[in-house]
C-alpha cells in the first residue's frame, strides 16, 4: 500500500519539530547562553574588583562586563519564569538572586556607583556571588560530582561555600590592604648630608627643588592647565579652588612674581627652581623654567598656579623633610578626560561614573587621606642651602614641625593644652562644606578654598567671597592676647645682652616657641627679680619714668602651629 500523501508530507517534509520539542530546545539554548554569560561575568567581575587600574585594557573589560551583564539580564527577565519549573529548589533560589542582582546592575549602569551608592554596589556583588554559588552547586550536584547522599552533598556545598569565601576574601585583600599600605610616607634612616643629596641632585633638571617625576621625563605644561576638566564632576570643588591661594601661587600672584624676578636678578635662574617645585608646576615640569621668568611670566602656563592636577598627581612623598620632596606621575589617560572629542569624553565620563575606582586611585592616594599632615609638609616646610643662597643651610618656613611638636597633633609631649582629639591640617584649612559633587561623603566635601591667613591675594583679586572667608577664619577666636605680668628692669650689661642674643631659638623656624630658652626676669647676678602677676587678679602700680618689663602671652587657641606662620624670608 502506498502511504497517504498528505500524511507523508506532514511527517517527512515539515521542518518544524513538535511545539514541546521547540520549547525544550529554546530552554537548553538559553541555559547555555546563561552559563557562558555567567562564567564571563564572574571572571571579569573578579578582575574588575580586585585589580582596578586606569588602563585601556581595564576599561575594555569594564565595557565587556557591562555588555555581558545586559545580555544576562535580558535572558533572565525573558526566560526566568520558564526556566524555574525544571530546576532544583537551590537553583531556583540562585536564579532569583541572580535576576535581582542583574536588575540592580542595570540600575547602577544608569546612576553610577559614587560613594553615596556604595552599599548598592555591594548589594549587587553579594546577590550575584550567592546566586552564582547556588546555581553552581545545583549544577555540580546534577552531574553527580558532589555525591549521592545528602551528607556528601551538604559537605560539598560547605566546601564550595568556603572556597567562594576564600576567593572573595583574597580579592578583597588584593584590592584594599595592599593599596592602603602602598607608598606610605616615612622618613629615611638618615637625611642627606647636603642639599646635593636631595631630589635628582645637582645634575637633575628640577634641582634645587627636591621634586621628581616617576619616569624622569618632563610633563606637558598643558596638563597642569586642565583643571576645568575636573569641574564636570566636581563643580563645587573647582569653584572653591578657583578662588584659593593655591590657584594664585604662581605668576598670577604679584608678590610672588616680584620675589622670583628679584631672586633671578640676584642669583640666576637655576636657584629659583627651588621655588618652582611647589609654585610653578606648569613651568618647571615642562622645562619652560629654564628660561628667565621675565620672558615667560605672561604665558598661560605661568598663571596656572597650583592646580588640581598638581597635588592629585603626586604618587609618593618621600619624607616629611619638605622642600618639594615628592614624585609626580603623568597619567596618559587624562588626555581622554580633557579631550575635545565629545565621543571620547563621553565614554571616559561614563566609565568613571559606572566604576570610579580607577579614577580615584589615580588621583587620590591613601596618604592624601591618612597622612594629611605629612602630605602637606612636602611644600609647607622648606630650607635653603648653598645651591640656593650661596651661603649655608637656613630654615625657610616650617608649619609641619611646629604642628607636630604641639598638643594639637597628639604627638607633642610638652604642651599645656590639648584638644579633645588630635587634629591635622584639613581639620582647619579644609573643613567639610555641603556639596552634591560626585565623590561627596554624606553630602559634604573638604573645602578647597583653603581658608588661612592670606587676605592680601583675595583683596588684590577683588574676590569678596574669598576675602570674607579669610577674615571670618582669622576672627574665629584663633588666638588670645593676655598682658600677664609687670616687673622692674635694671640696667643691662653688655655681657647680659650678648648672652641673650646667643640663646638658641626653635630650630624648626625663626619664631620663638616652646623649645626656646624661657626664664623669669633676672638681676645682674642671676637673682630673680620682683614680678607682679597675674595682672587682673593682683594690682600693679608703676611710676612715670620707671623702666618696666611687661610680659605678654599670645596663646594659639585654634592654631596648630606657630602664629604667625608662613614664609619668613
Amino acid at each position: 500500500m502506498r502511504p497517504d500523501v498528505s500524511q507523508a508530507s506532514g511527517r517527512f517534509f515539515d521542518n518544524h519539530q513538535p511545539r514541546a520539542w521547540v520549547g525544550t530546545m529554546q530552554i537548553d539554548s538559553v541555559k547555555r547562553w546563561l552559563s557562558r554569560s555567567l562564567i564571563a561575568l564572574t571572571v571579569s567581575a573578579a578582575y574588575l574588583y580586585g585589580y582596578p587600574s586606569a588602563t585601556i585594557s581595564y576599561g575594555a573589560v569594564d565595557l565587556f562586563h557591562i555588555a555581558a551583564g545586559i545580555v544576562l539580564t535580558f535572558l533572565l527577565v525573558v526566560y526566568v519564569i520558564r526556566l524555574l519549573p525544571d530546576e532544583t529548589l537551590l537553583a531556583r533560589f540562585g536564579w532569583m538572586l541572580l535576576t535581582a542582582g542583574a536588575l540592580l546592575g542595570i540600575v547602577l549602569i544608569k546612576v553610577g556607583t559614587p560613594n553615596r551608592l556604595k552599599l548598592w554596589l555591594f548589594a549587587h556583588i553579594a546577590l550575584c556571588v550567592f546566586g552564582t554559588l547556588f546555581v553552581a552547586v545545583s549544577w555540580l550536584s546534577s552531574k553527580g560530582w558532589l555525591g549521592n547522599s545528602v551528607l556528601r552533598r551538604g559537605l560539598g556545598f560547605g566546601a564550595l561555600a568556603l572556597l567562594t569565601a576564600g576567593i572573595t576574601a583574597g580579592i578583597w585583600w588584593t584590592r584594599e590592604v595592599g593599596w592602603k599600605n602602598a607608598n606610605r610616607i616615612s622618613n629615611p634612616l638618615m637625611p642627606p648630608e647636603t642639599m646635593n643629596g636631595e631630589g635628582d641632585g645637582p645634575q637633575g633638571k628640577y634641582f634645587p627643588s627636591s621634586a621628581q617625576t616617576k619616569d624622569g621625563r618632563n610633563i606637558p605644561g598643558k596638563y597642569f592647565m586642565q583643571s576645568d576638566a575636573c569641574q564636570r564632576c566636581h563643580g563645587d570643588i573647582y569653584k572653591q579652588w578657583d578662588s584659593s591661594a593655591h590657584h594664585f601661587s604662581s605668576f598670577n600672584n604679584q608678590w610672588y612674581r616680584k620675589s622670583v624676578e628679584y631672586m633671578q636678578d640676584v642669583a640666576g635662574v637655576k636657584p629659583s627652581k627651588w621655588c618652582a617645585g611647589c609654585h610653578d608646576p606648569a613651568l618647571l615640569f615642562s622645562g619652560m623654567f629654564d628660561t628667565p621668568v621675565k620672558q615667560i611670566e605672561d604665558r598661560p602656563e605661568a598663571k596656572a598656579g597650583l592646580s588640581c592636577l598638581m597635588c592629585h598627581s603626586i604618587i609618593q612623598v618621600k619624607s616629611s623633610m619638605g622642600q618639594g620632596d615628592f614624585v609626580l606621575e603623568y597619567p596618559k589617560l587624562h588626555e581622554l578626560a580633557a579631550s575635545t572629542n565629545p565621543v571620547i569624553r563621553a565614554v571616559h565620563d561614563f566609565l568613571v561614573r559606572v566604576n570610579p575606582e580607577p579614577h580615584r586611585r589615580t588621583f587620590l592616594k591613601p596618604f592624601m587621606r591618612t597622612q594629611t599632615a605629612e602630605f602637606c609638609s612636602t611644600c609647607h616646610k622648606v630650607h635653603l642651602d648653598v645651591p640656593v643662597n650661596h651661603y649655608r643651610w637656613v630654615r625657610g618656613f616650617n608649619e609641619y614641625d611646629s604642628w607636630q611638636a604641639s598638643g594639637v597633633s597628639g604627638q607633642g609631649a610638652r604642651s599645656f593644652y590639648y584638644p579633645k582629639s588630635p587634629m591635622t591640617c584639613p581639620d582647619c584649612h579644609m573643613p567639610f562644606v555641603p556639596s552634591k559633587d560626585d565623590g561627596n561623603i554624606n553630602g559634604f566635601v573638604h573645602s578647597h578654598q583653603f581658608p588661612g591667613a592670606n587676605t592680601a591675594v583675595p583683596f588684590a583679586n577683588q574676590d569678596a567671597s574669598q576675602l570674607e572667608l579669610s577674615q571670618k577664619f582669622l576672627q574665629d577666636n584663633q588666638i588670645s592676647v593676655d598682658i600677664f605680668a609687670v616687673s622692674p628692669v635694671g640696667k643691662e650689661s653688655k655681657a647680659e645682652a650678648a648672652a641673650k642674643a646667643a640663646r638658641p631659638e626653635l630650630s624648626s623656624s625663626f619664631a620663638v616657641g616652646e623649645e626656646a630658652d624661657l626664664s623669669l626676669p633676672q638681676g645682674p647676678a642671676g637673682e630673680a627679680r620682683a614680678i607682679t602677676a597675674p595682672l587682673g587678679r593682683v594690682d600693679a602700680a608703676v611710676r612715670r619714668g620707671d623702666d618696666v618689663r611687661v610680659d605678654v602671652v599670645v596663646r594659639t587657641r585654634k592654631v596648630g602651629h606657630f602664629f604667625p606662620g608662613g614664609t619668613v624670608d
